[in-house]
């Protein structure tokens, strides 16, 4: 990986003494932004969301060409004009997808780790892991009544990418 035009990141799961990747996020230096949601036992699935330097958003589950978009939207782009908080992607996690993943964390692929308990998914509600771009100052536009569990900030590039684990509340 070229450190100086793209930044990986991996959200990532302890599982006693494994490191699963549950999502990993690229970013570019012209701010392209890439989630992506590893299916190493089925290669035919490249569930990602894009979202490009001109702001167009989308997400696919199948393939790299111009087939298969679903949530196609276009949103603000993610330059020095940018303003609040966009979703990049989102996730419901849980110990037993991670495992099913089975995709063991390697340092040597990634910038820098979000790491997840396996613990922080033991909730009597649903757990998310949310990536997403905000400006300084803002934070993740999360549901209503969400109880952070953990959040991290990347500041690498503007805007900044922020990584939120976070417990649904109860209805």
């Amino acid at each position: 990986m070229n450190s100086t035009s793209e930044r990986k990141y991996s959200i990532a799961v302890r599982d006693e003494d494994n490191l699963f990747v549950f999502m990993w996020v690229k970013r570019s230096m012209i701010g392209e932004v890439y989630a992506f949601m590893p299916r190493p036992h089925d290669p035919s699935i490249i569930a990602h969301a894009s979202y490009h330097a001109d702001g167009r958003y989308h997400v696919k589950s199948h393939n790299m060409d111009g087939r298969n978009k679903i949530m196609y939207q276009q949103k603000q782009k993610p330059d020095q004009n940018f303003i609040g908080a966009e979703h990049v992607l989102e996730q419901t996690i849980t110990l037993s997808n991670v495992r099913s993943i089975g995709m063991k964390y390697n340092p040597s692929q990634f910038y820098d780790v979000f790491e997840i308990s396996a613990k922080e998914l033991e909730t009597k509600t649903y757990v998310r892991v949310t990536s997403d771009l905000v400006l300084p100052g803002h934070g993740p536009n999360l549901v209503p009544g969400a109880r952070v569990i953990q959040q991290k900030e990347c500041r690498s590039y503007f805007p900044y990418i922020v990584f939120t684990l976070y417990e649904m509340p109860e209805c």
